[in-house]
């Protein structure tokens, strides 16, 4: 009888500490302690990706915002999130330096837009520092995701896919507690490996009221630049499409048909374009087969936003 009562008990045991676990809904007060336990304690690495912060978390490692706020400063969310308080907060891990910190995985979302942070906490269970290891929403990036390593390394990893190529960025830190932030220690390699678009004609003067940059970003611009008449204009077009699976390139000499529309054509050239101006964005159509100057699943065209001009600084009165 003795044997039956003590294996009863001992699941018994073991429940009543799973249940010391305290809820995080925010309907009872939370000591600093028991919000650092409430994360799910973790062998390493410690790690997580963009594809696991897309998909479905559990309702059982929710923290309620105002929960959340009481150990973290509302300056955490504020970078990506603004000042929303609708957010959702997950729980996803935790492990611990010996006597020293301990290093939280937080999840947090905003319909599409999510981070995955670290979080630090000190010996007492007090905040100290964060970073966005993941994002999604964001960025364009091929794929991400961090980690924390049993040596306490913390990694960064970002890959890109400039046209059938693959290249990545991996940085590592160490967290720094006299400082209390992250130090870099190596990167490997530069993501300036994918090359910066040059505009050849970036300049020169653009006087006239059409000229300046079109710009939707870093590699998808059209500039225009004055010509030697007042009805000629130099123009640089790079764009990129479908993950620069796509890409396009070609400087020429565009000429104004009426006020609002430039036409671009060259004797013995079958290549030509049009770029009709309204407001301040400019229309781009391929009128004539460009192919020689472009990859054969795209074409010249889209809308382009001008990008204001810096306005020079005031003098200081003296």
């Amino acid at each position: 009888m003795k044997k039956i009562v003590f294996y009863v008990f001992i699941p018994l045991v073991l429940l009543a500490c799973r249940s010391k676990v305290k809820s995080m809904k925010g309907d009872e007060e939370v000591k600093p302690s028991e919000f650092i336990e409430f994360f799910p304690e973790q062998k390493f690495p410690l790690k997580i990706a963009d594809t696991s912060l897309v998909k479905f978390s559990k309702d059982s490692l929710i923290v309620a915002y105002k929960v959340a706020k009481q150990f973290i400063p509302d300056t955490v969310f504020t970078k990506y999130f603004g000042k929303s308080n609708k957010l959702k907060i997950y729980a996803m891990g935790r492990v611990r330096e010996k006597s020293k910190e301990h290093y939280l995985l937080m999840k947090v979302a905003n319909g599409k837009k999510q981070v995955g942070y670290l979080l630090i906490f000190n010996e007492k269970d007090q905040f100290k520092s964060s970073m966005p290891l993941v994002t999604s929403g964001f960025e364009n990036y091929a794929a991400s995701s961090g980690s924390v390593d049993a040596k306490f390394q913390i990694a960064t990893v970002k890959e890109f896919k400039p046209g059938t190529n693959i290249s990545y960025k991996r940085n590592i830190y160490i967290y720094n507690a006299e400082a209390q932030n992250f130090t870099l220690i190596m990167t490997e390699p530069n993501e300036d490996i994918i090359e910066e678009v040059i505009n050849p004609i970036d300049t020169l003067p653009s006087k006239q009221k059409i000229s300046g940059n079109y710009v939707k970003n870093k590699r998808n611009f059209i500039s225009f630049r004055d010509g030697k008449k007042a009805t000629e204009f130099l123009f640089f077009v790079h764009f990129e499409k479908e993950n620069a699976s796509c890409v396009g390139e070609l400087k020429g000499i565009a000429r104004q048909t009426n006020k609002n529309t430039l036409q671009y054509q060259e004797p013995g050239n079958t290549c030509a374009l049009e770029f009709k101006f309204e407001g301040n964005e400019v229309t781009m159509k391929e009128t004539g087969g460009c192919g020689a100057y472009r990859d054969i699943k795209c074409f010249f065209e889209g809308s382009y936003p001008k990008k204001a001009e810096p306005k020079p600084a005031r003098k200081k009165r003296s």
